[in-house]
């Protein structure tokens, strides 16, 4: 309104005076100029602005593409070249070798690249602690010994120049991350282009199965394998939301016909190379759903468990999966057999087709050398990176417990567990490894505390509670002598210090073993069956079973004075015939050995290339490795027709002898004998002492996971009078290549699906290439990743 009235008022001066007129005129003339002057000035300014950003557009792809071709260049040294030097993809031992002996690329240990050397930085493993080339915040290599120039082929004017391309290297257990840094230079300015790079293990699933290992024996006769969210579930509305628990079997199984067996599984079983009875007969798919190895009903749909409106799930037999109408197997079965090698045939998700070792095994030799395990403590997060944790980068540490240290060469002068901590063990360990054989203890009151990765170069007795998310990374064996379960608050699992808004600690752990893990008491001889009929297999006289809460005992038979206490000669494994011993009954470990030991040698037969891995009871009986020659399951004695010592064996056969000279031998004792069996017995038998009457089963929580086996032995209450009522109960998972498990009563695991988070696997058979991030730098600064 007061606009309109305004210009009504110009425009009457305007009409009244002519004069006016022509002033007006000229104001609007210059004001025109003025602005047709302006809008000049300004297009000419955009002109010269959009010339400038157009040049800092053309500069900044000139430097992007220069920084890039860098990256470029040192991808095609880091990988390229590896890949046409070889027919085929190697394993990660190869690629490690090209690193260090084609490249010379040394190890980057500054973890935190402060150019400094920090207390958990161990520098290149040797002692060795160099700065970086200079120039460089970080240690590696300089791949250019003067700079790339770009020049136009028009007029050979230097467009860009590539000033420097650095690597710095930092291994893990089976991969090398890699950060490749390139600075390109134009016209006064500059700019980094920096890759990472992994390159290593292809990355493995192993985490997803309850069980998985090549061969397993005995441990599907009492067995019940099951969810664990769903067994501790109390929640209506959550019935029929669990998953299926997986098992898998990638070269033997073997599932009784006889002995009231009853196992039961919450899931599929995946098996590999032949499924058989206890007398060497395989079965066929019909024949398995025929036994009482059964599973239970899983929605076809989405593989969850099926659970009726009380939370009970339906038994039904283990039915092999059929195929779809373009040939595939259908998902969601309970079972598997001879399941497919080729990933993309294997539509019920991923089964690795070799066992991958926890450590590496560069020199194909079997066993954990010095170097490969020195790896192992400089990089305590590879392979086996713990996922769990503030810090997965540094090494962890164990802050509590009693921990008992024994130096390579000593021995352990105690007749049961230490109640307190000697020598350095604890300090050592506060830094994430210690040198020599170890005894940790955990009280109710003073848990095992454990945060990330701790590495033992030597054997490891374990034994109570433990709190904490870690892992225990062992050279060698491993003996389980207690229940080893979590310091969980009341009614919890898997947490502590439980906070009133639900915030909580967690506990998470992993064991992990170069050698073997062996639970139990693995040296006591079998003593009778009282199931089997067969009386010129098994003695037949009760005096040979053993009552391991009985020191000392004496029975005549025949008179013959048979001394049959726990703590007397005859109940432990002589490991040979002993002349005057009548039975010569051997332990349980002993008969799984044999069996382990012929597939070894079937293994090596069949190749001169592979090196077998034979299992021996005594590190101080090195010639006493056994194999089993007979139709059934099972060896009791040595006096037992087929038990033959191996070299007997290739000898009476003609086999070739070389198979002894490539072989590796393991031994389940401890090495140098550093704690003596007498001790170990008193240990177990003061175990079983703090067992009530009313029982209490072996227990352990975690993942478990073995470089080569992994025994569980339990003693049952009719024939050993052990209150663990042959019963063994396991929260967690078991990852090994051969799994040997004596549970007469009843193995209870419950699958934690949580370990498919502790730890990362990959597969050290194949080496992938894998770029993981990309991002610029310039003097500016942070640029923005691409």
């Amino acid at each position: 309104m007061k606009q309109t009235l305004h210009q009504g008022k110009y425009r009457k001066k305007c009409e009244l005076s002519p004069g006016n007129n022509r002033g007006v005129a000229l104001i609007f003339a210059l004001i025109a100029i003025i602005i047709i002057l302006g809008a000049l000035t300004l297009t000419l300014t955009r002109v010269q602005v959009g010339h400038r950003e157009t040049n800092e557009a053309y500069n900044r792809i000139v430097l992007e593409e220069a920084a890039q071709a860098g990256i470029d260049f040192a991808v095609n040294l880091l990988w390229d070249e590896y890949i046409a030097n070889n027919e085929t993809t190697g394993n990660w031992g190869s690629y490690r070798y090209y690193l260090n002996n084609e490249l010379n690329l040394p190890i980057n240990e500054d973890l935190n690249f402060s150019g400094e050397r920090d207390p958990n930085e161990l520098g290149d493993g040797r002692g060795g602690f160099k700065m970086y080339p200079q120039g460089y915040d970080r240690r590696g290599m300089t791949l250019i010994d003067e700079p790339m120039l770009f020049t136009d082929p028009n007029s050979q004017r230097t467009v860009a120049t590539i000033e420097t391309i650095h690597v710095a290297r930092y291994d893990t257990i089976d991969q090398a991350r890699l950060t490749v840094r390139a600075t390109a230079s134009h016209e006064g300015r500059s700019m980094t282009a920096v890759q990472l790079l992994n390159i290593g293990g292809a990355s493995l699933d192993h985490g997803q199965f309850a069980i998985l290992a090549n061969n397993i024996s005995c441990a599907l006769c009492h067995a019940q394998i099951h969810s664990l969210d769903m067994e501790r579930n109390n929640d209506p509305s959550l019935y029929g939301t669990f998953d299926r628990v997986k098992i898998a079997s990638l070269e033997s199984i073997m599932v009784r016909r006889n002995e009231n067996i009853n196992s039961n599984l919450a899931g599929t079983l995946y098996t590999r190379g032949s499924v058989y009875d206890e007398w060497g007969n395989e079965y066929t798919a019909n024949t398995l759903a025929n036994t009482q190895f059964r599973g239970f009903q899983i929605n076809d749909v989405n593989g969850k468990l099926i659970q009726n409106s009380q939370g009970n799930m339906t038994s039904t037999p283990l039915k092999n999966a059929g195929l779809n109408p373009d040939g595939e197997l259908t998902p969601h079965a309970n079972l598997y057999l001879n399941y497919p090698t080729d990933p993309q045939l294997q539509s019920d998700g991923p089964l690795p087709t070799d066992f991958p070792a926890p450590y590496p095994d560069e020199n194909n030799n079997r066993r954990v050398d010095d170097e490969e395990f020195e790896m192992i403590v400089r990089t305590a997060n590879g392979r086996i990176d713990f996922l769990y944790g503030e810090d997965t980068d540094s090494s962890g540490s164990i802050s509590s417990g009693v921990a008992y240290g024994v130096s390579s060469g000593q021995i352990y002068t105690g007749n049961s567990l230490p109640t307190s901590s000697g020598g350095d063990a604890l300090s050592q360990l506060a830094e994430g490894s210690h040198d020599g054989n170890l005894i940790l203890v955990g009280t109710p009151q003073d848990p095992i505390r454990i945060d990330g990765t701790v590495a033992i170069d030597g054997d490891l007795v374990l034994s109570g509670p433990i709190q904490g998310a870690g892992q225990l990374l062992v050279r060698g064996n491993t003996y389980v002598v207690g229940d080893v379960t979590y310091a969980d608050d009341p009614g919890e699992f898997g947490k502590y210090d439980v906070q009133p808004d639900g915030s909580y600690k967690e506990n998470a752990f992993a064991l992990i073993s170069g050698g073997s893990i062996i639970m139990g008491d693995y040296l006591t001889v079998r003593g009778v069956n009282p199931v089997s009929q067969n009386n010129a297999k098994y003695p037949s006289w009760s005096q040979y079973s053993i009552d391991v809460r009985t020191k000392n005992r004496s029975n005549t038979v025949s008179g013959q004075v048979l001394p049959w206490g726990y703590f007397d000669q005859w109940s432990v494994d002589s490991g040979e015939v002993v002349a005057g011993r009548p039975g010569q009954q051997f332990s349980f470990t002993t008969s799984e050995l044999k069996l382990f030991n012929n597939l070894e040698l079937e293994k090596a037969l069949a190749d001169p290339n592979y090196t077998p891995r034979f299992y021996g009871l005594r590190e101080s009986q090195p010639n006493n490795i056994y194999v089993y020659d007979s139709g059934d399951e099972h060896a009791v004695r040595y006096t037992e027709t087929g038990v033959k010592l191996l070299s007997d064996y290739i000898l009476e056969h003609g086999l070739d002898p070389g198979i002894l000279e490539r072989a590796v031998f393991h031994y389940t004792s401890p090495t140098a004998n550093w704690i003596s069996e007498d001790t170990l017995r008193q240990i177990w038998y003061n175990d079983e002492m703090t067992r009530p009457s009313s029982g209490r089963p072996f227990m352990f929580d975690g993942l478990l996971y073995s470089n080569n086996a992994i025994f569980n032995i339990v003693r049952s209450r009719t024939r050993h009078n052990s209150n663990t009522r042959g019963q063994l109960r396991l929260r967690g998972g078991v990852i090994a290549p051969d799994l040997g498990v004596f549970v007469p009563e009843g193995l209870f695991i419950y699958y934690d699906p949580r370990v498919e988070r502790f730890i990362e696997f990959h597969d050290s058979n194949v080496v992938t290439f894998n770029r993981v991030a990309f991002y610029l730098e310039s003097g500016d600064g942070y640029l923005g990743e691409v």
